[in-house]
């Protein structure tokens, strides 16, 4: 049985998000089984007049087309939940959300740093980007299952009862619903994976879509990507679809994370782990080419894994202390600088 802190179904998303009263929330789209796409933000969203789109912007050599003059605060997009049923992410945000309103997260503990520099940002949070995987899952406890319910509740099973498995599932998007036994939290109603979603078509990968909408939208600087697995955690880097510069920021932000993880004891590895191969072209690389935000994917521990075992309250810890030392960068330093010609 998890603790209230702990807590991460959807109806808790909804109900706590609706109870918010310092900050923004808005409906910024439907999933594929129509359900709510939740925004949450702190901090005033500065306008920003432009007259291309990124793409266009880059080729003309005139950054200032997309970005306009410039914004008084940097701006990080945290997106909790892409897959369902890797929940940690979701209690993690709920309990960010408490310590914003209130100084103190849901056990009471006080994160001055981390409300300093959030409130030095806009801070624009996704609580739960894919509700219809949230949904399928109908546990909330991690710790209580075994291996094969990890398999089955990520990317579901086939009609047989054999899980799909992570790299099978990927040479399937839509699974054949058909065939489909039980619908894991990897994916939406349409059995689409949000992460790869980008190429279906709306109907199908309403989130995908939406995603870069927002992102387009609310224009940030930083994207912070949160997942979960056995082996977290530790931050993905070296996209290569990215450009150098962007890498390189990459690696110093990762450098944060893990400087801050290991003053608190909690396992930074002593290695990096890279990115995907540059023909993937995933959501968070679209994130860059749709409005040049520096993407970044953070894999936290869902805690029972042997030899890598996490309490609740430690994932909790986990989670917020990256978040702690990104918006240090952001708030301190600025996640990057706009050069004169970005596209050299």
């Amino acid at each position: 049985m998890i603790p209230e802190f702990y807590q991460n179904t959807f109806a808790v998303v909804q109900e706590r998000v609706a109870a918010l009263e310092q900050a923004q929330v808005w409906e910024f789209g439907r999933s594929a089984g129509d359900r709510p796409l939740l925004a949450v933000a702190y901090g005033e969203k500065e306008p920003i007049a432009r007259t291309a789109d990124f793409s266009s912007a880059m080729a003309g050599h005139n950054p200032k087309a997309f970005y306009g003059e410039g914004r008084g605060k940097q701006v990080l997009l945290v997106v909790s939940a892409i897959h369902g049923g890797e929940m940690e992410s979701i209690a993690s945000v709920l309990n960010l959300f408490a310590a914003m309103e209130t100084g103190k997260d849901r056990r009471g503990k006080e994160w001055p740093g981390l409300r300093e520099a959030m409130s030095r940002l806009r801070l624009v949070v996704v609580p739960c980007a894919n509700p219809d995987g949230r949904e399928h899952v109908g546990s909330d406890d991690p710790h209580s299952w075994g291996e094969q319910d990890f398999e089955i509740y990520y990317q579901g099973a086939w009609k047989d009862g054999s899980a799909i498995g992570w790299i099978p599932s990927k040479s399937f998007n839509p699974l054949p619903l058909d065939r489909i036994g039980y619908l894991g939290g990897y994916h939406n109603d349409r059995g689409v994976n949000p992460s790869h979603g980008h190429f279906q078509p709306k109907e199908s990968a309403p989130e995908s879509h939406a995603l870069l909408r927002l992102a387009v939208e609310e224009t940030p600087d930083f994207v912070l990507d949160l997942h979960s697995c056995g082996s977290g955690p530790f931050c993905i880097v070296g996209e290569r679809l990215l450009p150098a510069w962007a890498n390189a920021r990459v690696h110093y932000l990762d450098g944060a994370v893990r400087s801050l993880l290991r003053e608190r004891h909690l396992g930074a590895k002593p290695w990096t782990v890279a990115g995907l191969p540059a023909h993937t072209l995933a959501l968070n690389d679209m994130y860059y080419a749709a409005c040049g935000a520096i993407p970044m994917v953070f894999e936290g521990p869902h805690g029972r894994d042997k030899g890598n075992e996490w309490s609740y309250d430690q994932i909790v810890n986990i989670y917020l202390t990256t978040l702690e030392a990104i918006s240090r960068v952001g708030a301190e330093e600025g996640f990057k600088a706009l050069p004169e010609d970005w596209g050299a």
